[in-house]
């Protein structure tokens, strides 16, 4: 599903928001295992998965932790440099081949400040980058290992076919002996 598709569906997309996706956004198709985004740098880029897996991970005493997964239809960005001007915590990388559309912030911000067809566009993709980062807050402060991997699984059904369990595991916050067990009790 193109960008254009996905947006159809949630907002009323019109001719100069369409004109900006292609005129002003870039499409690229990157390989398995290729950083779009580093820790410790700045990046203003809004990502949308046409195809593909992304997922989001820092390193923390000499550990990689995942803090999410985005298959096609998600959007993700540093929301920590975007909003706070600071150089982002977080990696983002293809865990395969994938086909990205990028947007840059900042021009999608200009735009805003002339349109108001634009600021509600801004206003979806914000309000999506939260909705997704507030749904990672309650899964991580009240659900158990087992309701965390239900959830996953409802949103995510294919994911154990495409990151390796080790990421999955680390996204749960749990180990990869306790993922496994999980996986055996279904």
């Amino acid at each position: 599903m193109t960008i254009i598709e996905h947006l159809r569906q949630h907002i009323k997309l019109d001719t100069e928001i369409e004109r900006f996706l292609k005129e002003e956004c870039e499409f690229k198709v990157y390989r398995k295992g290729e950083l779009l985004s580093h820790q410790n740098q700045y990046n203003r880029t809004v990502f949308f998965v046409e195809k593909g897996l992304l997922r989001m991970f820092y390193y923390e005493n000499g550990k990689d932790i995942t803090t999410n997964f985005y298959s096609e239809g998600k959007l993700t960005a540093n929301i920590d440099t975007l909003f706070k001007d600071q150089p982002t915590r977080y990696n983002i990388e293809t865990l395969e081949k994938s086909e990205i559309v990028t947007c840059n912030f900042q021009k999608l911000e200009e735009f805003c400040s002339v349109s108001l067809t634009f600021a509600n566009f801004s206003r979806y993709i914000l309000g999506n980058l939260m909705i997704q980062m507030s749904n990672r807050i309650s899964s991580l402060q009240y659900m158990t290992a087992k309701e965390k991997y239900a959830q996953l699984m409802a949103e995510n059904p294919d994911i154990i076919l495409r990151a390796p369990l080790g990421m999955i595991a680390s996204y749960l916050g749990i180990s990869q002996e306790t993922l496994s067990r999980i996986r055996s009790e279904k």
